[in-house]
């Protein structure tokens, strides 16, 4: 065979949070979300130890994940148990969903920074967008907003999460009703984005991961380029409305620090120069995701390569020029 004709290496594929299926089946997942509910919470954290414990020793792609996040908030290597304890959270914060969704929340300590702004927001009877990321919990705000009767709605990809949100929305059967799924239909999402922001209630958008072929925006994040979805910043400028920034972040053994901050009273992309606009704002959160990540950095729920050393230069391009799919990651 002529040096012409002969095959060439498959290109890596580069890491996306999309393409990573469920852990776990399905029977196992309710098998361990019905122990939890027969058990209890404070009986259930030896076995979230095991878990967490079986994931740190089988899971490469997370392990290495967590090792190159660590290495960064601390700049050095933490070793096996720091990686540990890091999934030890996630799993911890992933069991606690089915207690935040059935509403037993007791032995579950709240506190609030900011909560006025969501009240004084809620008291306007006028809609607004809850900007987050997969740091920490947002069930746990959810959960926060529902006892001030304040109706949050959640807007995101959660193709890879089907058989642990069908569970959740069993155990709530009103979560299903306040979750926008994008998925293939996004212009009609955004129609109903707006009209839950026109009823006074609030959408929240999660602004670190991208979807599969998603327009993205270069920011510095943690010291190196990352690239973070234009998505949800479009949209949110789109709705003309206010936006803050709020995260749920766990303490452990049982404790979750609620925080809001004003983002913005509108985000507004000037037409003249629309990128650099949009540069602007999404650096200015992930300045902030940055700044909240470093208080509680086990509470980084992105085990995939962030960064994405296997993006090409063609694929940023491909990505920049696409059109805007709308929307925000899942939860």
């Amino acid at each position: 065979m002529s040096n012409d004709t002969a095959a060439k290496p498959a290109k890596k594929k580069p890491d996306n949070w999309l393409s990573q299926g469920e852990r776990g089946t399905v029977w196992l997942i309710h098998l361990t979300f019905g122990v939890a509910t027969l058990i209890g919470r404070t009986l259930m954290r030896p076995i979230v130890a095991v878990i967490a414990l079986f994931y740190t020793l089988t899971d490469r792609k997370a392990g290495r994940a967590s090792r190159d996040w660590l290495r960064r908030v601390h700049g050095k290597d933490q070793g096996f148990w720091a990686t540990y304890r890091h999934i030890r959270t996630f799993t911890q914060v992933t069991l606690d969903r089915i207690f935040l969704c059935s509403g037993k929340t007791r032995g579950l300590k709240f506190t609030r920074t900011g909560n006025e702004y969501l009240e004084k927001q809620f008291a306007s009877g006028h809609g607004a967008v809850l900007l987050g990321g997969h740091l920490g919990s947002f069930e746990a705000m959810r959960s926060g907003g529902d006892e001030d009767q304040i109706k949050i709605n959640i807007v995101g990809h959660f193709e890879n999460a089907k058989m642990i949100n069908a569970l959740l929305s069993r155990l709530d059967p009103d979560r299903a009703a306040t979750v926008i799924h994008i998925g293939d239909d996004p212009v009609g999402q955004m129609a109903r984005v707006h009209d839950r922001l026109e009823a006074g209630d609030f959408v929240a958008l999660l602004g670190d991961r991208t979807g599969l072929n998603e327009r993205t925006v270069e920011a510095t994040f943690m010291g190196e380029t990352a690239h973070f979805p234009a998505g949800p910043f479009l949209l949110a400028s789109v709705m003309k409305c206010p936006v803050y920034l709020t995260f749920g972040l766990y303490r452990s053994p049982n404790q979750y620090d609620l925080s809001c901050e004003p983002f913005a009273e509108k985000l507004h992309l000037p037409r003249k120069n629309r990128e650099a606009g949009l540069r602007e704002v999404v650096q200015r959160f992930a300045d902030r995701l940055e700044h909240y990540a470093r208080k509680a950095p086990e509470n980084w729920f992105n085990f995939y390569d962030f960064w994405n050393k296997d993006r090409t230069p063609e694929a940023s391009r491909t990505r920049h020029h696409r059109k805007v799919s709308g929307g925000a990651p899942s939860v």
